[in-house]
């Protein structure tokens, strides 16, 4: 292809080299752009005392919502390449290709809608219930002008709105060898069948003990519950890639060891127009061309949230509060590769995808066929213990502590910080059950709000003329300290296929005994390497789990200064602030790297909100903990 012919789909390849290095060219999903539309209609209403019934009052409502998307996504078209090592880089010996050519450009539409109704029940004084019911219906997006292709298990890639099946004829060489045939039935436009059942049910209540008034207080307690269902739209990235298939684009991947029997020269990785099945009548035949499917059942993921707390007001100034939170989410989104080869391990010091040992793929005429699926479930527990005081003089002080711990499959559909994406091993989902990429044992939070007591109406500097109240007077001070245990990490090796599942999600085997030691305040040290095997196993995932490590604390200190000037009048005023983010400069450390493929395997190489750190993802959330931020800020108000 010529420069000049595709000024979008020019430029520099993504290639990634094992062992620590910067990528070179932009990541591996641009080029794309999209333009969306959403028109929506919407309309909320209540009405108190119902029918005559004074202690309820209802809410309801309805809301319809038309979605249009014009969207290409030409991700691989310069090409991706990775390679094992420097050495391998240099010497142009390429590990794994992948390169995408054709149109990608497609048009989406869907029609969402969803009603509610709520009551709130006021049957004493003391107490209240809330209850009520919503319904939604997601509405499967669908292909406007059926430019998309399905890959349906069990059948094959069929092309949407239609009953054509795409098939591959062995006996030609590229584009050319792609052929439809009858499908077995004609598939919908959108590809899947949708999810009509989303009922989601609440209730709640809050109620105020009048009984043990030395324990309870004279109304001073509140002890709240409640239960939620709520369900979530599927991404819509997962079936828009939809777009991205054969035969209106064509995607081929080339791997070492599987389809070529050896390292490769980036000539064959650009290179479409050849055979797009290789061993062909041998039991480890394999295709070119990869999919990007949605699972045609899709259920809508949903999530049970509850809680249970009790809030008890001492003295005038001061309110103590203590809850239970949790959930469980069911259908969340993972991918999984409906072409995972089973792998038959004839010698074990050998990778799966190395001969004698040998990869079967269930649809040996195609590549990876990466698929969205709600398969996942999670599980959250936690205790909230919060204090507030609110002072007659300025102060307010709020200091919350969350001892809790988060278990999912995956945090993310494209993965998430310190974790791969997709399962390591769709046959075996129970190896990837493990903390949560965002699980935060401790988290402590204190925020502070401080008038001076210096000025007019105070003892200190307490004169009441023009020049006192503009020096001295009006000063605030505030804060928000954050205080919060490591996130978690997974050991990984992506230089190689060493299982042979063709996920590049390797796992290694723990070797050590005990825990893993740990010193996240050594950035040169921060775990003990030796306590993994040097390679992941063949034919399996590693028996190091998922998340199972944590990296360094974090500390954060956030200040603010601020003083309102008076201009002559009540009703102008000028606000000054000055805000201090990360006051002492306190070095937060990143995770260490987890890759044993990188030359920092087991050091940690940033801080937490540095340009490094940015560009892979933060491990702090969004409580920030970077280098020190000092901002400046004059208001006038009136």
């Amino acid at each position: 292809m010529v420069a000049s012919q595709n000024q979008l789909d020019s430029g520099l390849p993504t290639i990634n080299v094992s062992g620590g290095f910067a990528p070179l060219g932009s990541t591996s999903n641009l080029p794309q752009g999209r333009i969306t539309n959403t028109y929506e209609i919407y309309d909320n209403m209540s009405l108190i005392a119902p029918f005559g019934a004074s202690k309820h009052s209802w809410r309801w409502g309805a809301h319809v919502r038309r979605e249009d998307a014009r969207r290409f996504l030409d991700g691989s078209a310069r090409g991706q390449f990775s390679f094992s090592n420097f050495a391998d880089f240099a010497a142009g010996r390429v590990n794994s290709a992948t390169l995408l050519f054709g149109s990608t450009l497609a048009y989406w539409q869907r029609y969402p809608w969803d009603l509610y109704w709520q009551d709130t029940y006021k049957v004493k004084d003391n107490l209240t219930l809330n209850y009520g019911v919503r319904y939604e219906y997601p509405s499967a997006i669908h292909q406007v002008r059926n430019q998309a292709t399905n890959f349906i298990p069990g059948v094959g890639p069929v092309l949407l709105g239609s009953d054509k099946l795409l098939a591959i004829d062995t006996t030609k060489s590229g584009p050319a060898s792609l052929f439809l045939k009858q499908a077995p039935f004609t598939l919908s436009d959108s590809g899947v069948n949708v999810d009509k059942n989303n009922v989601a049910p609440v209730l709640g209540f809050a109620y105020t003990p009048r009984f043990a008034k030395s324990f309870f207080g004279d109304d001073s307690t509140v002890i709240r519950g409640g239960f939620r269902m709520g369900y979530d739209e599927i991404f819509n990235n997962i079936p828009a890639n939809m777009a991205l298939n054969a035969p209106f684009n064509l995607t081929t991947t080339q791997l070492a060891g599987t389809t070529q029997p050896s390292k490769f020269p980036w000539a064959v990785g650009l290179n479409q127009n050849v055979p797009l099945v290789k061993n062909i009548g041998k039991p480890n035949q394999v295709g070119l061309v990869g999919f990007s499917a949605e699972d045609p059942n899709l259920p809508s993921a949903y999530i049970y949230q509850y809680s249970l707390g009790i809030q008890r007001r001492l003295g005038s100034a001061f309110s103590l509060e203590a809850d239970y939170q949790g959930s469980n989410g069911h259908n969340l989104g993972l991918f999984v590769d409906q072409n995972q080869p089973s792998v038959v391990v004839n010698d074990p010091t050998k990778r799966g995808n190395q001969a004698p040992n040998l990869e079967v793929f269930p649809y040996p005429f195609f590549g990876s066929v990466g698929t969205g699926k709600d398969i996942g479930n999670s599980n959250y527990n936690g205790m909230v213990v919060t204090g507030t005081y609110q002072g007659r003089h300025g102060v307010y002080f709020e200091g919350s502590y969350t001892f809790g711990k988060s278990l999912d499959y995956g945090s993310a559909f494209f993965g998430s910080t310190g974790e791969r994406a997709g399962l390591d091993d769709a046959k075996n989902m129970r190896a990837d059950r493990g903390p949560s990429s965002f699980d935060l044992r401790h988290h402590a939070v204190f925020t502070y709000v401080i008038d001076l007591p210096v000025g007019p109406g105070h003892r200190l500097l307490g004169w009441n003329n023009g020049v006192n109240r503009q020096v001295f007077g009006g000063w605030q001070i505030s804060g928000i300290t954050t205080i919060q245990s490591g996130t978690s990490f997974t050991v990984f090796n992506n230089s190689a296929d060493f299982s042979g599942f063709n996920q590049f999600n390797d796992r290694p085997d723990v070797v050590g005994s005990g825990p893993l030691r740990q010193d996240n305040g050594n950035p040169d040290a921060a775990f003990d390497t030796t306590y993994f095997s040097k390679t992941p196993p063949t034919g399996r995932v590693g028996n190091s789990g998922r998340n199972q490590y944590y990296g360094p604390n974090l500390s954060n200190y956030n200040f603010a200064l601020a003083k309102v000037f008076p201009l002559g009048t009540e009703r102008v005023r000028l606000r000054f602030r000055a805000d201090f983010f990360n006051l002492f400069n306190h070095t937060n450390f990143a995770n260490p790297v987890a890759n044993q493929s990188s030359g920092n395997f087991g050091k940690i190489t940033a801080t937490v909100g540095s340009a490094v750190a940015t560009a892979v993802g933060t491990t702090a959330g969004v409580v920030g903990g970077g280098p020190r931020v000092i901002q400046g800020a004059l208001r006038v108000e009136f």
